[in-house]
């Protein structure tokens, strides 16, 4: 099964180093997982947890509550000010339990450090907000076999000259604000062969407490926010590898080994800073006639 949600991904693939090691030991020395990130305009976010034991029994989404850490000092800093973020209830998010302050806002340029404390755990790490992109245009077609799913695509053009990195998240639903991961959409302008406007499929992030198979396609009842983030060299490489665990772990006969290189210094996981825009997508208004 595939967990391509951004939680879901880091909390359980976390496991998957530790899989050689005894129950006893999981238990025993669990490993802090941080989940966070600060927009261009934006809050910081920050989603804490602790590794859950790898078992033969299957975990309930409702005892994921029970890896939550919802009494850690967590602090953000810029060049000029540092600021001790609030835990809060926002069931805007998966899971429903952030950090954030509206006391430091994100800008394009300025590095962000991270600081996480709580108990025997003690974590860092510095992120920086690259210029924010823009989309030329969005469009949603007809999937070729199926009547009743859609393909969002979108269009934007690049600087060769300049290395830049993207990535595509999904937010599902009016209210949300959790930004799924966008299954495979991790790119690097230095595969791009020329500066002509790009075309990129826009895939569903699977939603944890959404029950039966993963679609990664959308119906025309749903409304998404579409994020299109850039973001730097460091959180590239940590969704790049990643979305190659997530590949990974879909194949049969096969395992994933590692976990993703984090810019977590005491903890798993990652701290993002992203230049992003974001374009609310009523499914039913955006249909074309796929040509």
């Amino acid at each position: 099964m595939q967990r391509n949600t951004a939680f879901i991904l880091t909390f359980l693939l976390s496991l998957v180093f530790t899989s050689c090691l005894t129950n006893n030991d999981v238990e025993n020395n669990p490993s802090l997982v941080v989940e966070g990130w600060i927009d261009d305009g934006g809050f910081p976010i920050v989603i804490l947890t602790t590794t859950i034991p790898v078992t033969e029994e299957t975990h309930e989404v409702k005892e994921l509550g029970n890896y939550l850490l919802r009494w850690a000092r967590v602090t953000v800093s810029d060049e000029e000010h540092e600021v001790v973020l609030t835990g809060k209830v926002d069931h805007r998010y998966f899971p429903p339990f952030i950090y954030t302050s509206s006391n430091i806002v994100g800008q394009v340029g300025k590095t962000y450090k991270l600081t996480v404390s709580y108990k025997d755990f003690y974590a860092e790490a510095e992120t920086t907000i690259p210029q924010v992109p823009t989309l030329d245009s969005l469009h949603v077609v007809p999937c070729a076999d199926s009547d009743t799913l859609y393909q969002i695509y979108a269009y934007f053009n690049d600087d060769l000259k300049e290395r830049r990195y993207y990535k595509f998240f999904t937010c599902m639903g009016k209210y949300s604000q959790m930004p799924f991961s966008s299954y495979m959409q991790t790119m690097s302008n230095e595969v791009f062969d020329s500066n002509e406007e790009l075309e990129a499929s826009v895939y569903k992030g699977r939603v944890i407490t959404e029950s039966g198979d993963y679609v990664p396609y959308f119906t025309s009842s749903d409304s998404v926010i579409v994020k299109f983030a850039r973001m730097d060299s460091i959180s590239f490489v940590y969704w790049n590898q990643m979305e190659h665990n997530m590949t990974l772990s879909g194949l049969p006969m096969t395992s994933v080994t590692k976990n993703p290189v984090s810019n977590i210094r005491g903890g798993l996981g990652y701290w993002c800073g992203y230049g992003a825009t974001f374009y609310p997508v009523i499914i039913s208004d955006y249909i074309q006639v796929r040509q």
